[in-house]
């Protein structure tokens, strides 16, 4: 009796041990079915999905419509942000070193911030200025020489005296008057017999010297006259000159002390007190003057990059601050610049096979509060749109390419299984709306799910 319990107990701990695997099993069975078969079977994204026991297969061959999910072509407010990295600039001003000159003092050094005007160094003028007094001195001189012609009192000027000659002039009128007066009463004299032919003779030829006289007096009176003009001029041109002179005497006088021509930062010193400068015009000194920004964006955003537009910068040295910038100019040239070095091959990022070309264009941003960035710093630039656009869901935009597209439209009658393939043109594309440019009309039914698959004959039901 004992050997037959202890045979039934045996037998009955090896049934539950077959039981409990069994149970185990059709869980596990469940679970993949749940979790792994059921999900692939109707998963879009799943490789069973498109093979011949995914739903689409199966649906087709039990002459069932492909159940899609449907979305509708809206008008949204469309938030579009356009990134771009760049870089903070300044105008470089070189300053220079006119005088050849030994340069006594420097009154700045470099990272000194400097206003317009301020005092950067002084070279010793100590030879300019004789030659400022030498300056004064030749025009006191011209213009004691202007008077000296003004009054005809010049040595050189014997020549040239307009007044004498007319004195000269005078007399000799007289002097031709007399002997023409006294040639009448000889030539009388003679016909009369009274006096001799040679006696004539002598008289006429004195009144031919007379008139020689005279007409050398009135070619003296007439070179005098043009003379004194010409004399005059040419000693006002020398006063002119000298007064000329003695103003370049006095501008190069302030060129002694060098003054910022901006206001700015002093990003490099190139001289020291000591050193004479030998090269006139020589830079002294560099000044990083003003601050903006330079921000490089993609050539796909030329077209939406306005003057006036605000924008937001972000910076390595201010990790999370936002300082606000406006766009003031945009560059209108496309460059293989990525913010940084020039370029000129392709480049190939995430290893793609395809060259690709780092096509920028350059945006200044003038900046609100730049007195906490200095020249150099990097950043990254954002710029935020906001306008009303038609739209249809994401997900119903397949083979996305050079802004165009393919939807599939629900035919709009509420009742059909019917659809079609429509081109789109697009624009604006984030993650859950595309702006729609051209092919759809606002209320549209576009399929959302379920379309990756859809043949040409395909019917479809509309899932709630």
């Amino acid at each position: 009796m004992k050997a037959l319990l202890r045979l039934l107990q045996k037998r009955t701990s090896e049934n539950k041990g077959i039981l409990l695997t069994l149970v185990m099993a059709l869980i596990a069975l469940a679970a993949l079915t749940a979790f792994v078969i059921y999900p692939a079977y109707q998963g879009t994204h799943h490789k069973m999905y498109s093979s011949s026991l995914g739903q689409p297969q199966l649906l087709r061959r039990a002459g069932e419509s492909i159940q899609v999910k449907i979305g509708e072509v809206s008008e949204q407010s469309l938030k579009r942000k356009i990134m771009g990295e760049g870089v903070c600039a300044s105008q470089p001003v070189l300053v220079p070193l006119i005088p050849m000159a030994l340069i006594q003092e420097v009154y700045v050094e470099e990272g000194q911030r400097v206003q317009k005007g301020d005092l950067l160094a002084v070279l010793d003028s100590s030879q300019a200025r004789l030659k400022y007094e030498s300056a004064k001195l030749a025009l006191s001189t011209a213009e004691s020489e202007l008077e000296r012609v003004k009054l005809g009192s010049a040595y050189v000027l014997a020549q040239e005296r307009p007044e004498v000659e007319k004195i000269n002039l005078r007399s000799l009128q007289g002097q031709i008057d007399l002997a023409q007066t006294k040639l009448n009463k000889y030539e009388e004299a003679y016909r009369k017999g009274v006096i001799a032919e040679v006696r004539l003779l002598e008289v006429k030829n004195e009144f031919t010297i007379a008139k020689e006289r005279l007409s050398r007096a009135e070619l003296a009176m007439t070179m005098a006259e043009n003379g004194v003009k010409e004399s005059l001029k040419i000693a006002q041109n020398a006063t002119t000159d000298a007064r000329q002179a003695l103003k370049h005497r006095e501008h190069e006088l302030t060129t002694f002390t060098v003054h910022a021509p901006a206001s700015g930062v002093i990003d490099r010193v190139l001289i020291n007190p000591g050193e004479y400068n030998q090269d006139s015009g020589k830079p002294g000194f560099l000044i990083s003057s003003g601050l903006w920004f330079d921000a490089y964006f993609d050539q796909a955003e030329f077209a939406h990059i306005k003057e006036g537009q605000q924008a937001t910068l972000s910076f390595e040295s201010y990790p999370g601050r936002e300082f606000q910038a406006r766009v003031t100019n945009v560059k209108p040239v496309v460059s293989f610049n990525s913010g940084g070095p020039e370029i000129s091959r392709p480049l190939r990022p995430r290893g793609t096979g395809s060259p690709e070309w780092a096509a920028t264009f350059k945006v200044k941003l003038e900046i609100q509060q730049a007195h906490e960035l200095v020249t150099g710093m990097t950043g990254f630039a954002r710029i935020e749109q906001h306008k009303i656009s038609l739209t249809a869901p994401r997900a119903a935009v397949t083979s996305i390419s050079a802004g165009k597209g393919i939807v599939y439209v629900v035919d709009h009658e509420a009742s059909s299984n019917k659809w079609r393939e429509r081109e789109i043109r697009v624009g604006h594309i984030d993650l859950e709306q595309v702006e729609i440019r051209e092919g759809l009309a606002l209320g549209e039914k576009v399929i959302i799910e379920g379309h990756w698959n859809l043949l040409s004959d395909d019917q479809i039901r509309i899932q709630n």
